[in-house]
């Protein structure tokens, strides 16, 4: 087999693992593969294609990442309205015992305790106090 064939094929198992895996990490070894193709067109050993092709993918890969990293320095994480739930309304859709309550946010159902389901009923407006997992802590919205 040429050289160059083997390392065409390399790089088609690192695209490939590329594609099968979430990561961006398999892709400058593709790069580095086929790169190293290419040079291997003028050199004949394969130990220095080998040697090529490590410091190709490794600085590629090095490089990326303090690109990266400059990159989402700066950034705010993106928050889902789940995040942002704290001090938000939401209605009473069903009571339940042991303080549970059902309760509608934006069109989405939720588990919610309260300290005394006796004092509310359904329709009722409640404030969230926190969130913990997929519970919500609330307590009855005062009329003013």
């Amino acid at each position: 087999m040429q050289l160059w064939a083997f390392w065409v094929i390399m790089a088609i198992i690192f695209a490939v693992a590329e594609m099968l895996t979430p990561t961006f990490f398999f892709f400058w070894f593709a790069i580095g593969a086929v790169a190293t193709a290419i040079l291997s067109l003028f050199i004949s050993s394969m130990t220095l294609n080998i040697i090529i092709f490590i410091v190709i993918s490794f600085i590629l890969w090095i490089s990326t990442r303090k690109i990266v990293k400059r990159l989402y320095k700066n950034s705010d994480p993106k928050k889902t309205y789940t995040d942002d739930l704290i001090g938000k309304e939401a209605k009473i859709i069903d009571i339940r015992e042991n303080n549970k309550i059902i309760v509608s946010i934006k069109g989405d159902k939720w588990v919610a305790f309260i300290e005394d389901t006796e004092k509310v009923k359904i329709n009722d407006t409640v404030l969230i106090d926190k969130r913990e997992s997929n519970f919500l802590y609330v307590h009855l919205k005062r009329e003013e």
